[in-house]
């Protein structure tokens, strides 16, 4: 069976070079455009930078509706290794259900990343229909979406209008699973996130920075932008707040 055809501008990147790597992981429904503005911008400050496509994603709903929680835990992993391979130290960017499959690796790999930014970073839902996600799947292969929640006109995701529910239920699996495993992550933190966020609701960035062992930790609230804080207004200073996490927790000059 041939692999759905991938959609443009939704594609795998890898940008910039250096000894110092970051690896920019995307979230549900959406795709590496998502981060593709961000991986420029820390590419172009001497930063190499790879964001792997997720599977199931940047193709169609459907095809995500296969995927499991393993197959995208893979993708973290093997982009770990592509990124690392060379290079002294690597940092962790990841946007909504990216951070937790980001928290997820770190808390199974200590000492491997040197540092995690959060960008909406998603680790919990108190959408009351996640008690019948199994339910759910069983009557109908997707519900709306809830992409483009972007406060600003000019800005536009690659994401699905749809949501499939069997892999939204592996999805959610994959937050429980992630939650008991948050002590287990000391590596900086800085964690970003959308006053206004109306599709990872704000107290999960307050959860992230309660829950991590990390001493080193921060919170910025983003207060004009949305969900898809990285093409939302606050994108210049997200930007920026991510290289400077970096660039002043790394033993490279950069």
């Amino acid at each position: 069976m041939s692999e759905p055809q991938v959609i443009e501008g939704a594609e795998a990147f890898a940008v910039g070079d250096g000894p110092v790597g970051a690896l920019l992981v995307h979230g549900y429904t959406g795709s590496p455009q998502g981060m593709r503005g961000l991986g420029d911008y820390l590419a172009g400050r001497n930063i190499a930078v790879r964001g792997p496509r997720l599977p199931g994603h940047g193709t169609t709903w459907q095809d995500l509706n296969t995927r499991t929680r393993d197959e995208w835990r893979r993708a973290v992993a093997e982009g770990y290794e592509a990124i690392a391979a060379g290079r002294d130290e690597v940092f962790i960017v990841a946007l909504s259900f990216g951070a937790a499959l980001s928290l997820d690796f770190i808390a199974r790999n200590p000492g491997k990343v040197k540092g995690l930014v959060t960008l909406a970073g998603l680790v919990d839902t108190n959408d009351p229909r996640r008690h019948f996600a199994p339910l759910i799947k069983r009557l109908t292969s997707s519900i709306a979406g809830v992409a483009n929640d972007i406060a600003d006109p000019n800005g536009h995701e690659i994401a699905y209008d749809r949501l499939p529910t069997a892999s939204t239920h592996e999805m959610l699996k994959t937050l429980t699973e992630v939650k008991s495993e948050l002590s287990r992550v000391d590596c900086p933190v800085l964690v970003m996130h959308g006053r206004n966020d109306h599709t990872v609701k704000p107290y999960n960035a307050e959860m992230i920075i309660e829950k991590v062992s990390s001493v080193d930790k921060e919170l910025v609230w983003c207060e004009n932008s949305f969900h898809v804080i990285t093409l939302d207004r606050d994108r210049d200073d997200v930007f920026r707040r991510t290289y400077e996490f970096i660039k002043e927790r790394s033993s490279h000059a950069v």
